[in-house]
């Protein structure tokens, strides 16, 4: 008895043993199971895919200062997460973030150069993915007439160049005279521009390669002059003298599609005459000239398209001068055929300012051809020498003179925002010159000695 009560007692410890080690085994199963699972949410995102970033560029408006890029990067995501937040940089000083990739982005440049685009995107692990797309943004441009002589004759033809004067590049070279060239809005990919065919002038389009010429009106015994594209390219508004042809009285605003089809005579200024149509940038109002109630020989009208009946024209702006359409008397000359405009008047049209909320035009008010400016509205006219003065938050005087006592004329704001291009008469030579909004300085853009360059134009 005694013996065997000796051997279970000296058995329990090897068991107690046993069971103690099952333990301990356990519990550092526990422990290696709760280490391995903190280190594995801790390391996730070491062991987990990065994003995937996607930049695609939808569409731009075109090549030439300011270009508005449209971005896509929906498609961006995250294999084994979500996409938390991203950046945009668009390579020009500008950035754009958030913490959604859903719907489009835009992006204006205005300045030309080489840009890089990035989108970079972050994951909830802290991860990130990159893409890059490369973005040329060409010069402004201005597009122009000039009877220099590069053509076969010495007819106006439409030339390109940038907006600093340099790189002139004939577009349409042709035995007949080409005027009043205008880039439709938006895309600028197509000028419309007045041609003569030695009897009459008609209206045509062509790319602005100056490839698919095409005539849009095919008017035989009138003038059609002075295109303008409506904000959307799908409309041009112009001049015409066919409600009575030929006629120097019953000039009026015409309307048509950008491929010529439904023409319609969109005023009724008769006995008085409409003419020099310059679409707005914001909207469908029309500026024009008449001599209606012109206290001087011309004022500032306005088709006001959202204004109820018929007869939308509205007199804008009256300073008992010839204003809006006033350049040198019996300029052009030379033409093939006569544009047969208005007594006194000449080639100069008002001009909006990109935003819609300025008006530039020529007037005779001071004694010489002058550039004014005045609102949207007709209100605050002011000499181009002040409008620039006042932009510069200057007192008269400071600058060097802007307004001058030769003829300026057919003014063309330029799209980048940094001035307006005009004509000026100096002696017998008409050129190019603009003035910077920034410092005043005006700078001649067409060199001396090569022809009569006029009708600078863009995307108005």
């Amino acid at each position: 008895m005694k013996i065997e009560c000796m051997k279970e007692v000296n058995e329990m410890p090897e068991m107690r043993s046993e069971a103690s080690g099952g333990r301990w085994r356990l519990l550092l199963a526990v422990v290696l199971l709760a280490s391995l699972t903190v280190c594995l949410t801790a390391c996730r995102g070491f062991f987990g895919q990065a994003p995937i970033a996607l930049l695609v560029v939808v569409s731009t408006t075109d090549q030439e200062v300011p270009v508005t890029a449209v971005f896509d990067i929906s498609g961006s995501n995250d294999p084994d997460g979500t996409i938390t937040s991203f950046v945009l940089n668009f390579g020009d000083s500008h950035t754009q973030s958030g913490s959604s990739v859903a719907g489009l982005i835009s992006h204006t440049y205005m300045v030309a150069g080489a840009y890089t685009a990035t989108l970079t995107v972050t994951d909830n692990d802290g991860r990130i993915g990159m893409a890059a797309r490369p973005m040329v943004i060409g010069p402004a441009m201005l597009t122009f007439t000039s009877d220099r002589g590069a053509g076969p004759g010495t007819s106006f033809n439409v030339w390109r160049m940038k907006a600093d004067g340099t790189d002139p590049l004939i577009v349409l070279n042709t035995t007949r005279d080409e005027l009043f060239p205008d880039l439709v809005r938006g895309t600028r990919d197509k000028i419309a521009y007045s041609a003569e065919n030695g009897t009459t002038w008609n209206i045509w389009s062509m790319t602005v390669d100056g490839l698919h010429a095409s005539a849009l009106t095919v008017q035989t015994q009138s003038n059609q002059l002075e295109p303008s594209w409506s904000r959307d390219g799908s409309k041009i508004a112009y001049t015409s003298n066919a409600a009575q042809t030929p006629s120097t009285t019953t000039w009026e605003i015409w309307t048509m599609t950008a491929t010529g089809a439904n023409q319609v005579k969109l005023t009724v200024q008769s006995p008085s005459w409409a003419i020099a149509p310059s679409y707005s940038p914001v909207n469908n109002d029309i500026l024009f000239v008449s001599d209606k109630t012109g206290s001087g020989g011309s004022a500032i009208w306005l088709w006001d398209d959202s204004a109820a009946g018929t007869d939308k024209a509205v007199e804008l702006y009256d300073s008992s001068a010839q204003d809006g359409a006033a350049s040198p008397a019996g300029f052009p000359t030379g033409l093939g055929t006569a544009l047969g405009l208005p007594a006194g008047m000449g080639i100069s049209k008002p001009a909006w300012s990109p935003d819609g909320t300025k008006i530039a035009f020529s007037t005779d008010q001071g004694g010489n051809i002058d550039i004014y400016v005045i609102n949207a509205d007709g209100s605050s006219p002011k000499t181009l020498q002040a409008y620039v003065e006042g932009l510069l938050g200057q007192p008269a005087g400071t600058y060097p003179a802007v307004t001058t006592t030769d003829d300026e004329f057919a003014p063309y704001w330029l799209e980048d925002g940094t001035g307006l291009a005009f004509v000026k008469k100096v002696g017998s030579a008409y050129n190019l010159y603009k003035v910077s909004f920034s410092t005043a300085a005006v700078t001649q853009l067409t060199a001396a000695g090569s022809g009569a360059n006029v009708s600078p134009a863009g995307k108005k």
